[in-house]
């Protein structure tokens, strides 16, 4: 099930719907925040931790993770998982915000809603605020420190990877036997939410690995062996700041990943967008005087929470990723032949199976993230389609 922009844009009037039915216990809302930003933003969480996420793209996702409620003891309850927001161990200024088990031993923080906007810790002058430069979204990849495991010549080096210039891009040397790497350090801890690449020379084999910034293990984001795709986004879900990322590529695409009959595989950009805003606690009179009205949030009620119908549609996202990866990897079998059709030699019966593996180790890939973004479904069926043409075409021909 997709949706259009403008289909989101009526769910979040929907969302938006305030009624009398609504304003009675346990009454469900929206906190969208003041934040200055491109986006209208709402605070979202889950067990990864506390974040602002596009509202349209949340309510896109109908899994709740934007959705709280005011018990009557002042917890800030968690639609979703039943949990409640606090901060992590202390109520100092600066303290990010996590979701904890509403019977958590200690306690949990008790908030008020202010008139100004404000949210304010009970019996505290601490409020939720934003930690960071702005709202806006940032290409953190642009300022990173780009190494390469093989490049072509001077001119093709890793660094254009990541320069921001359309017509220039990284190149490996021809035929590698063994997988190369690009490797991406951005110097200190960021908060990825996108992961963008766009490839030059295409790898139909190849994995994304992020560097906890806490320690030196490496967390494999993504994986492919059948990627038929120039451009490929990965969302990437809220959780530990990673201070580096490694694209490894193992096998060229067998037309999309040559050159003069070499082989090779090519970069044109890499962009990493991050979150710069991080929710956490702040003296109220401190955050009040904010120049972007981080510290403010607007409560809209939902006429109620459903999560069997976000769980209905996330069900099918297995079915839709299997589709995905059959016709990729078929995608990239019927590529590989296309050679010893045109030669009219096959060296053996053509055997197009549908054995693909994509791994994101990260987290499933999710409803939201389809919602908005369906471009990749497009560009795999118009590859489809083009190398199909392409064998059809020989075959007539011989």
């Amino acid at each position: 099930m997709l949706f259009s922009v403008g289909a989101l844009s009526s769910l979040l009037a929907v969302a938006r719907h305030v009624s009398a039915a609504t304003a009675a216990a346990p009454a469900h809302f929206l906190m969208i925040s003041g934040v200055t930003a491109v986006d209208e933003t709402c605070l979202a969480g889950s067990a990864a931790g506390v974040w602002l996420e596009s509202c349209e793209k949340a309510v896109a996702g109908m899994s709740g993770e934007e959705i709280w409620s005011l018990a009557t003891d002042g917890t800030l309850v968690h639609a979703r998982s039943k949990t409640c927001l606090s901060p992590q161990g202390t109520s100092a200024a600066g303290v990010p915000l996590a979701l904890v088990s509403c019977d958590a031993a200690g306690g949990v923080a008790k908030w008020e809603l202010q008139g100004n906007g404000q949210v304010k810790m009970a019996q505290s002058n601490m409020c939720i605020s934003q930690v960071g430069p702005s709202g806006a979204a940032v290409n953190a990849a642009a300022s990173a420190s780009v190494s390469a495991s093989s490049t072509l010549d001077p001119s093709h080096g890793a660094a254009l990877a990541v320069d921001g210039v359309a017509s220039t891009y990284w190149v490996s040397k021809l035929d590698e036997a063994d997988a190369v790497s690009l490797l991406l350090d951005f110097g200190e801890p960021v908060h990825g939410s996108v992961l963008e690449l766009d490839f030059e020379f295409v790898p139909s084999a190849f994995s994304v690995q992020a560097a906890e910034a806490s320690s030196e293990n490496w967390l494999q984001l993504f994986a492919t062996d059948s990627n038929a795709l120039k451009h490929v986004k990965i969302p990437l879900a809220p959780a530990k700041p990673m201070s580096a990322v490694r694209l490894i590529m193992k096998e060229a695409h067998p037309t999309l990943g040559t050159m003069n009959g070499r082989k090779l595989v090519g970069v044109r950009s890499i962009r990493l967008l991050t979150r710069l805003l991080q929710p956490a606690l702040e003296p109220c009179a401190v955050a009040a005087k904010s120049h972007d009205a981080r510290d403010k949030f607007f409560t809209v009620a939902v006429s109620g929470f459903d999560p069997q119908a976000g769980a209905a549609l996330a069900a099918e996202m297995p079915a839709l990723e299997s589709a995905d990866a059959a016709l990729s990897s078929i995608v990239v079998e019927l590529a590989k032949a296309l050679p010893a059709i045109s030669s009219c030699k096959p060296g053996g019966p053509i055997s197009l199976r549908a054995n693909a593996t994509i791994q994101s180790t990260q987290r499933r890939r999710e409803v939201l993230d389809m919602a908005l973004d369906v471009g990749q479904e497009a560009a795999l069926l118009e590859e489809a389609r083009g190398t199909i043409v392409a064998a059809r075409g020989l075959l007539a021909s011989s």
